[in-house]
């Protein structure tokens, strides 16, 4: 009989080999997204998902065969500041930043037009809106923040420290979610709630918030989607760019929640950690 491999013995969970899963993860995510489509799966939205289940299903299959330590643990699921959670409530003005830097990009690099002008519109599939909440409100949270933040971000911390271990990882994590939902114009907005997330997790110790904030981005991307916000330059289509009012208003509640998070990483001693 063949001994069971010992777990002591495997490889550690190491920055380089998380690094290059991380750079991986949008190939591999895209490519199974095609074969998904290729086989017989219809629809955008559970196409994408499905193919996020299974990119980030393995990676954190593989990733958790390295854990030295019990994954509750290892990825930081453990209790939060109440000052972290209340984080998360004014940090979620942050998407009407994003929003707008957005806009801003394709001011500057308009998107490029169809070659081939778009027939009459098709129709939304059934169960769309429910497709698009477990998607982006449980699926996309759960699989980015689980790898990045719970993974990538506390091996990238213990080896650059925390400005530049939040910095690599949210470059990463846009590079991810960017490139695979809207491109190189998506990549700055990405990078801006790359970083609030990274942010949170730092400073809460904990990957909860961070899910949790990601989940709630997804469901204002949800609203703004069926644009139940009218706000001009966010689901308001007919402007480019949402009022200075708007904008500063929500710098002031990102702000306010940043000032919470520094309360949480008092509260937790680890200010400049590597934790």
């Amino acid at each position: 009989m063949i001994p069971d491999r010992d777990v002591e013995g495997r490889p550690p969970l190491t920055l380089e080999f998380a690094f290059v899963l991380a750079l991986l993860a949008p190939l591999i995510h895209l490519l199974c997204a095609l074969v998904l489509s290729l086989v017989g799966f219809r629809g955008s939205v559970p196409v994408v998902g499905m193919a996020a289940v299974l990119t980030y299903g393995g990676i954190f299959a593989l990733c958790a065969q390295r854990f030295r330590r019990p994954p509750l643990q290892q990825l930081a699921l453990v209790h939060a500041p109440a000052s972290a959670w209340v984080a998360v409530a004014f940090l979620a003005a942050s998407v009407v930043l994003s929003s707008e830097i957005d806009n801003l990009v394709k001011a500057m690099f308009p998107l490029p037009s169809p070659l081939v002008a778009t027939a009459e519109p098709v129709a939304e599939p059934p169960f769309l809106v429910l497709t698009l909440a477990i998607v982006q409100l449980a699926v996309f949270p759960f699989a980015y923040e689980l790898f990045f933040r719970g993974i990538l971000q506390p091996l990238a911390v213990a080896r650059i420290g925390v400005i530049g271990g939040v910095i690599f990882t949210s470059l990463l994590a846009s590079v991810a979610t960017g490139l695979v939902f809207g491109g190189l114009w998506a990549l700055a907005p990405a990078i801006a709630n790359a970083l609030v997330l990274g942010v949170l997790r730092q400073a809460s110790g904990s990957l909860w918030p961070s899910i949790a904030l990601h989940a709630l981005i997804g469901l204002l991307t949800l609203g703004a989607q069926y644009q139940i916000f009218g706000l001009a330059g966010f689901d308001d289509t007919t402007a480019a760019h949402t009022p200075l009012a708007w904008l500063v208003g929500a710098a002031v509640l990102t702000g306010v929640g940043l000032g919470f998070l520094h309360r949480a990483a008092r509260s937790r001693g680890v200010e400049g950690s590597h934790g």
